[in-house]
């Protein structure tokens, strides 16, 4: 076994030739490209070495790492063109503003009172600022202090359209000063400080909204929906609201009292429906959901059917033969459905 192993590694040698003990290869000798030749009545073109920097001329400039200013719709009742490079936004009359300019102009009047802007009215549309003082947070805790950072003037202009709907609102600055001197404002850093005063009136007028929107929701609806007779002399709900809104709230309040529509005949103004008494489960007695309203009425198939009577609509309570639900299953939908009617806000 010893000598065929010993064979086996002298065969392996020999097959390998002679370049098991021949010496490295040199490296070829690099080629030397021939001198450009140029004819005489030409002029020969610049040759640079293999490493040279070309010369450019360039100056040192500052770069404005702030991110751009960006209008932004903070109320309800504006918006932004979409092409727009200024700090404008548009306002639309909404049911909180009322006369949209005169709404604007008390508004412009509140802000600047708010934020102990001074100002004098350049013209009729438009007002120009005093010095408004800018400061950067520094510190934390008791230790916060405001330091000012430089003093703006705007020239704040409205552009109405003719027909009043609408009305634009610009903020120009008019002079800028930092309060140490060796700072200056980039071209960049004009457009931001305009959309950041553009958008902190606009955020004031969207906080004015929002109250609005609050109080009207607290306040209690007035219904007109009550207990009365139909056109033939049968018990049903009235509303004092046209035959088209009452439809159109219905569905809505059907929902809210476990009433689902089936089926439905415009023409007829009539609603098919469908009860079933709520169940409130384990989820929502768990985290005390309010339980839906239960109605005077058994599982069934029912069907409403409007009409006008006397300038007023009418829901005629049906059972699902058509035959009318008695005047003491009627009252008792009222009182509930009233009470549903005002926490959903209907028009009924």
């Amino acid at each position: 076994m010893h000598y065929s192993v010993t064979s086996c590694v002298l065969a392996s040698l020999l097959l390998s030739g002679c370049s098991f003990f021949s010496s490295p290869k040199a490296d070829p000798e690099p080629i030397v490209g021939q001198p450009l030749q140029v004819p005489a009545h030409l002029s020969a073109p610049p040759q640079p070495a293999q490493y040279d920097i070309p010369a450019v001329r360039y100056t040192v400039q500052r770069v404005d790492a702030q991110p751009p200013g960006l209008v932004l719709t903070l109320s309800s009742s504006s918006r932004v063109d979409e092409e727009e490079t200024r700090a404008r936004i548009w306002f639309d009359r909404t049911d909180y503003s009322g006369d949209l300019q005169p709404f604007l102009e008390q508004k412009l009047s509140e802000f600047f009172s708010a934020n102990s802007i001074g100002y004098q009215q350049e013209s009729e549309l438009s007002w120009v600022t005093d010095w408004v003082v800018q400061t950067d947070t520094t510190g934390m805790w008791f230790w916060k202090s405001e330091q000012p950072r430089d003093q703006v003037r705007y020239r704040v202009s409205m552009e109405p359209r003719p027909h009043g709907r609408s009305v634009a609102l610009l903020v120009e600055m008019l002079e800028h000063e930092y309060f140490d001197r060796g700072r200056a404002l980039l071209p960049t850093g004009v457009k931001r400080e305009e959309t950041a005063f553009l958008n902190s009136f606009t955020a004031f007028v969207g906080d004015y909204e929002f109250r609005q929107a609050q109080l009207r929701r607290s306040r209690p609806v007035d219904t007109s929906l009550q207990l009365g007779v139909d056109g033939q002399g049968q018990p049903a709900l009235l509303s004092e609201q046209p035959l088209e809104v009452v439809w159109s709230q219905l569905e809505s309040l059907f929902e809210a009292v476990n009433l689902s529509v089936t089926d439905l005949n415009r023409s007829a103004s009539t609603y098919y429906l469908r009860y079933e008494q709520p169940k409130q489960g384990f989820l929502s007695r768990l985290f005390r959901r309010k339980a839906m309203p239960t109605l005077p009425l058994t599982n069934g198939d029912y069907q409403v059917v409007l009409g006008r009577t006397q300038q007023q609509t009418s829901l005629s309570f049906r059972d699902k033969n058509g035959q009318i639900l008695p005047e003491s299953v009627v009252a008792q939908l009222e009182s509930v459905l009233l009470t549903v009617v005002s926490e959903t806000r209907l028009e009924l």
